[in-house]
């Protein structure tokens, strides 16, 4: 059976996380990554039974979902309130704290996208904007994968070069800013998904 090129990036940004997550030592993180991914396989296994589990690629479309999550650890121990109180800092983790960040933005901002097409779209609607939304979340992750890498870019360029500070710091104001971005950016792709499935 032929894999797909969504599937090698699945694997890639797993790889490449993980190998980021276990040089810094943080090991909580990984392994609640670890224990997730074998949760949702063997959960998967006995719903659907033949159609996902530990032998099937299904699980590895979603690695964001597994270590968005697992980010909780990274969070309690790693980050702390700076003396002034304006930002949180994670220290010497500038590149986990932009990867965490975009990841929890991300994450919300697809929650809050999906709210809006199960409460606000009527039915007919509705149906191909939750196969576009499904699209970017799972069965072709390489648009969140994008997404992500350019939120990463936008949090970076504003924190070290407008303000002058460490990627490592963030605050409420710039993930509520980047989770707008994010909504933005991930309604435009879905949006251009339903036209190109309608053939417009």
């Amino acid at each position: 059976m032929m894999v797909s090129l969504d599937f090698w990036f699945a694997v890639a940004y797993a790889a490449v996380s993980l190998a980021f997550i276990f040089r810094a030592q943080r090991f909580q993180w990984l392994w609640a990554t670890v224990l997730l991914w074998l949760g949702i396989s063997a959960l998967g296994a006995r719903l659907l039974p033949g159609m996902w589990g530990f032998t099937h690629t299904g699980p590895l479309f979603i690695p964001h979902f597994y270590l968005t999550i697992a980010s909780i650890f990274f969070f309690i121990d790693d980050c702390s309130k700076t003396e002034d109180k304006k930002f949180w800092s994670a220290g010497e983790y500038a590149g986990l704290t932009l990867f965490a960040v975009s990841n929890v933005v991300m994450t919300l901002a697809f929650v809050f996208l999906a709210g809006v097409v199960y409460f606000i779209l009527p039915l007919a609607g509705s149906v191909f904007a939750w196969v576009a939304l499904l699209k970017i979340y799972a069965l072709k992750p390489i648009y969140w994968f994008v997404l992500q890498g350019v939120l990463m870019l936008v949090f970076y360029l504003h924190r070290v070069v407008v303000c002058k500070q460490s990627a490592s710091l963030f605050s409420m104001r710039q993930m509520w800013a980047g989770w707008m971005v994010a909504v933005v950016m991930q309604a435009v792709v879905a949006v251009t998904l339903i036209f190109e499935r309608s053939g417009y």
